[in-house]
């Protein structure tokens, strides 16, 4: 294989809504020859460059992308919550004493929001905004990594399958993306996939899911 047509090859690897289309027929060889070396400042000739695409085998992952689709109108449920903020705290004995704490205040059996995420060197909190404030007390400003507001939450309410199905999570995450909306976090505690996002795109990401769990 030639770097040039290896070159391509990883270009288009990389950009999962380029191949969709190509598999769809809707993609024009030569437009995307042009697009590739002026977007990506390959140094080759056009037709080294369709060469390149023509023999790239795009049915390749087809077969996995099936499935997670079929898999995918199987969803059972979608659910949202706004107003939610995060708070990365570092993580050390200091701030797992103080966990506990949030107890006082956030209550599950009223719907209060808890989340913890706990990671190599931090932890992360997924709260209801109005308790930001509380939280942010418990802990000392230097324990403090992060916060933010003004996030929403898409709950996803899965099919058991999908668990040990690949390709799940890049088709949400690839819809979201090429739809321009940015996914804050993303956690799996199954049955459910929670997909974090910024409350201004909740309405806009949660009706893209629709349409994705609703294709053949």
């Amino acid at each position: 294989m030639s770097n040039i047509t290896h070159e391509v090859w990883k270009i288009l690897d990389n950009n999962p809504s380029i191949r969709r289309d190509m598999n769809r027929g809707l993609i024009n060889t030569s437009a995307l020859a042009r697009y590739i070396i002026n977007e990506k400042k390959i140094s080759a000739s056009l037709d080294a460059i369709i060469v390149a695409i023509r023999r790239y085998e795009v049915n390749q992952h087809k077969e996995i992308f099936n499935t997670a689709q079929k898999l995918l109108s199987k969803i059972v449920n979608l659910s949202t919550k706004d107003n939610l903020a995060e708070v990365s705290l570092i993580k050390d004995t200091d701030v797992q004493n103080n966990l506990p704490k949030l107890f006082s205040f956030i209550h599950y059996v009223q719907g209060d929001v808890l989340r913890v995420t706990q990671a190599n060197k931090s932890i992360r909190l997924l709260i209801d905004e109005k308790n930001l404030e509380q939280v942010i007390s418990l802990f000392p400003k230097e324990k403090i990594l992060s916060k933010e507001g003004g996030l929403a939450e898409i709950n996803i309410y899965i099919h058991p399958q999908m668990q040990k199905t690949p390709g799940i999570l890049a088709m949400i995450a690839n819809e979201l993306a090429i739809n321009e909306i940015n996914i804050v976090e993303f956690v799996t505690c199954p049955p459910e996939m929670l997909c974090i996002v910024k409350k201004e795109d909740l309405l806009k990401a949660t009706g893209i899911l629709y349409k994705l769990c609703e294709s053949k």
